[in-house]
């Protein structure tokens, strides 16, 4: 239970996150895998059979919108989604970008422009959704 005006942070897998993996991890070449993929995307059900404990777990995936709309449902206000991953996938030599504190800054700054865009939102395997307690 929050205190009114309490800030609640979500974190959601999105309905991509399989699609993700089978990617990243070559997946995609694993009988039944494909179905998985298509299920996620269908209906957000993730279900894996009990032989496989690697492929996560039995849950839901959503959509940005989806999570936004159930903690909406709930009573929260100033609903946010933002994405955990977005964008970087694409940086490369993170410690760079890290260690010089101007650039850190301007990699900060790119990011915090595109983290809800919700045009990429869908991309990002894991979401932040945001919402404040009535």
């Amino acid at each position: 239970m929050l205190r009114p005006g309490g800030l609640l942070a979500a974190a959601v897998i999105s309905r991509v996150a399989s699609t993700a993996d089978g990617l990243r991890y070559g997946l995609l070449d694993e009988p039944g895998f494909e179905g998985i993929i298509e299920r996620d995307l269908r209906e957000g059900a993730h279900i894996v059979p009990d032989h496989r404990p690697e492929l996560f777990t039995t849950t839901h995936f959503h959509w940005p919108d989806e999570a936004c709309d159930e903690v909406r449902e709930a009573g929260f206000t100033d609903v946010a989604a933002f994405a955990v991953e977005g964008l970087a996938p694409w940086i490369t030599d993170v410690p760079a970008w890290l260690a010089e504190p101007a650039r850190r800054e301007r990699l900060l700054a790119a990011i915090r422009r595109v983290e809800s865009v919700p045009a990429l939102l869908a991309a990002s395997p894991h979401l932040l959704i945001i919402g404040r307690a009535p």
